[in-house]
C-alpha cells in the first residue's frame, strides 16, 4: 500500500501538466480514465480536481470520479466492499476512521457501495486536518468513556459546525456547538435529572473536574435561555472554577 505522504497528491494539490508533479505511478492515468467522460485531465478539470476538499459533503462535481480513483489506486477501497477499516486505519490513523466512520460504514441494508458512499467517506477522510476528534484524543484527564461520547455526540452533528469546537477551549459565554455539553454530559450520566444536581465524583473522574479544592457551590444556579444552555452554563462553572 503507498505511504499517506504521496495519498492525494493529485487532489490536494492544483495540477497542472507540468512535467516535474511527482503523480503516484500510474494515477495521471487512472485520474485521466476516470473523467474521460468528462472531457479528460483538461486544465478545468485539474482545477477542479485540485479544489476536491472544498467540494459540498455530498455532492460530488464530477460523478463517479471518487469510486473510480480509489478502486484502482488503493487498497483499503473496493467498488464491492467499500472502505477497509484496518487499511484506513492503517494509512490515516484511527482518529480518522472514526470521525469518518458512519460515512465509511456500507449504508444499512446496502449490499455493496456505490459513488455515493465512496465519495462522502473519502471526502470525509480528506478534511480531517486539524479534525476534533484529533483534539479529543489529546485531552488530558478524560477517560476513554468521556472520549467515546464526545465523539458519538459529534457525529450527530453537521459538519460544518465541527470547526467551531476549538472554540470550547476560550470557555465563550455561548456554547459553540448548540446542545454538545447536554449530548456528551447524559451519555455519561454524570448529571441527576430528579435533584437537577450533578453526580461530582462521576464527573471527576470522567472529566478531570472540578479541581481539587475549586469554589463550586452556585454552580449548579447558573441559568440560561434553555436547558442545553443551562447544562453549558453549569458545565462551564466547574470547569473554570479554582
Amino acid at each position: 500500500m503507498q505511504m499517506r505522504s504521496g495519498i492525494l497528491i493529485a487532489l490536494w494539490l492544483c495540477l497542472t501538466f507540468n512535467e516535474g508533479l511527482a503523480l503516484l505511478e500510474h494515477e495521471g492515468e487512472t485520474i485521466n480514465r476516470c473523467i474521460q467522460n468528462y472531457g479528460g485531465l483538461t486544465v478545468e478539470n485539474a482545477e477542479r480536481l485540485g479544489r476536491f476538499k472544498e467540494w459540498s459533503e455530498s455532492y460530488e462535481e464530477i460523478p463517479c470520479f471518487t469510486r473510480c480513483y480509489l478502486s484502482e489506486m488503493f487498497e483499503f477501497y473496493n467498488n464491492l466492499t467499500g472502505f477497509n477499516k484496518d487499511g484506513i486505519v492503517g494509512v490515516f490513523g484511527r482518529p480518522v476512521y472514526e470521525a469518518c466512520r458512519k460515512k465509511l460504514e456500507l449504508p444499512f441494508a446496502s449490499g455493496e457501495s456505490s459513488c455515493k458512499h465512496a465519495y462522502e467517506g473519502f471526502h470525509c477522510i480528506t478534511n480531517m486536518e486539524s479534525h476534533p476528534f484529533t483534539v479529543i484524543d489529546n485531552m488530558p484527564n478524560i477517560s476513554p468513556s468521556a472520549k467515546n461520547a464526545m465523539k458519538d455526540c459529534l457525529q450527530d452533528v453537521h459538519q460544518d459546525e465541527w470547526k467551531s469546537f476549538d472554540a470550547f477551549a476560550y470557555n465563550p459565554v455561548n456554547e459553540p456547538i448548540p446542545c454538545f455539553t447536554r449530548c456528551f454530559v447524559d451519555k455519561l450520566h454524570i448529571f441527576e435529572e430528579k435533584t437537577r444536581l450533578w453526580k461530582l465524583e462521576a464527573m471527576k473522574q470522567n472529566l478531570g473536574i472540578p479541581a481539587k479544592g475549586a469554589r463550586i457551590r452556585t454552580c449548579h444556579r447558573q441559568r440560561g435561555k434553555d436547558r442545553c444552555a443551562t447544562y453549558y452554563k453549569q458545565f462551564t462553572c466547574y470547569a473554570m472554577a479554582v
